[in-house]
C-alpha cells in the first residue's frame, strides 16, 4: 500500500510539472493534437498504477519523452508559419459577408446543424444576423453580427468612458500582495490605515481586497472574523 501511495505521489507530481512546460490552455482551446496527447499521457500515468508490478520507470519515461515531443513540435510551429499550418491546420470561415461558404464546410466536414448549433452557444439565434463566422483550429466558433445587429456602444453614443485598467490586488485571502502594492506605488503602512478606518486591526481579518484604477478599495471581511465579532455583541 505504500508504495503504491508512493507510485501515485510521483505520478501526480511529475503530470503537474509537465503540464506546466506544456503551457497554459483552457480545455476548451486545445487541438485535437493537444487533446489527443493529453489522453495518452493520461493512459500512461494509469500504467504503472494500475500494475504495481511494473517498473515505475515504464510509465514515467514515456510520458516524459511525449512531453518533450510536444514542447519540441510547439517550439518547431513557433518558428515555421507552414509547419504550424500543417500540424494544426488553418481556421475555416464558415460564413462571409453574411453568405454560407458550403466548400469550407464540406472542407472542415461540418454540417449546417454544428452551425446552427455553435450559434445558439454564442446567443445567436437567427443565422441572418451572422456577417462572418469562423471555425476555429479548437473547434471553437468565432462570430461576427451584422453592423446593425451589434448592441450599442459607448462610441455609437459618442459617450466619453474613464479608462478603467485592471483593479490591483492587495490582500489575497490573509496575505499582502506585496507585488500590488508597489504597482499602486502604495506602502503597507498605507493600507494598514485604510484598513484601520474601516475598523479592521489586522490583514488576516481581511479575505480579499482590491484597488480600482479610480482609487476605490473593495473589501471583504473573513466570514469567521465577522461571526466573531456577532458573538461579542451577543455578550455584550
Amino acid at each position: 500500500m505504500l508504495a503504491l501511495t508512493f507510485r501515485i505521489l510521483i505520478i501526480y507530481f511529475l503530470l503537474i510539472v509537465l503540464m506546466r512546460i506544456m503551457g497554459k490552455r483552457e480545455l476548451g482551446q486545445l487541438s485535437a493534437i493537444d487533446f489527443v496527447v493529453a489522453i495518452v499521457i493520461a493512459e500512461l500515468a494509469a500504467i504503472p498504477i494500475t500494475d504495481i508490478n511494473i517498473p515505475l520507470i515504464y510509465g514515467v519515461l514515456p510520458i516524459a519523452i511525449l512531453t518533450l515531443a510536444q514542447v519540441g513540435l510547439s517550439l518547431l510551429c513557433l518558428k515555421s508559419n507552414a509547419f504550424r499550418r500543417i500540424i494544426y491546420g488553418v481556421p475555416n470561415v464558415l460564413i462571409a459577408n453574411g453568405k454560407i461558404q458550403r466548400n469550407e464546410m464540406r472542407k472542415a466536414r461540418y454540417n449546417i446543424d454544428d452551425l446552427l448549433t455553435q450559434l445558439r452557444e454564442k446567443n445567436v439565434f437567427n443565422i441572418a444576423d451572422v456577417e462572418f463566422a469562423i471555425l476555429e483550429t479548437s473547434g471553437e466558433l468565432t462570430v461576427s453580427l451584422k453592423p446593425q445587429k451589434r448592441p450599442l456602444s459607448a462610441e455609437d453614443l459618442n459617450v466619453r468612458t474613464d479608462y478603467e485598467g485592471l483593479p490591483l490586488t492587495l490582500i489575497d485571502d490573509g496575505e499582502v500582495n506585496i507585488k500590488g502594492l508597489e504597482d499602486a506605488n502604495l506602502s503597507l503602512e498605507w493600507l494598514e490605515r485604510e484598513l484601520k478606518k474601516r475598523n479592521i486591526n489586522s490583514v488576516q481579518d481581511v479575505f480579499y481586497a482590491s484597488l480600482s484604477s479610480n482609487g476605490d478599495i473593495y473589501l471583504v471581511e473573513r466570514e469567521d472574523k465577522e461571526q466573531t465579532a456577532k458573538k461579542e455583541k451577543k455578550l455584550h
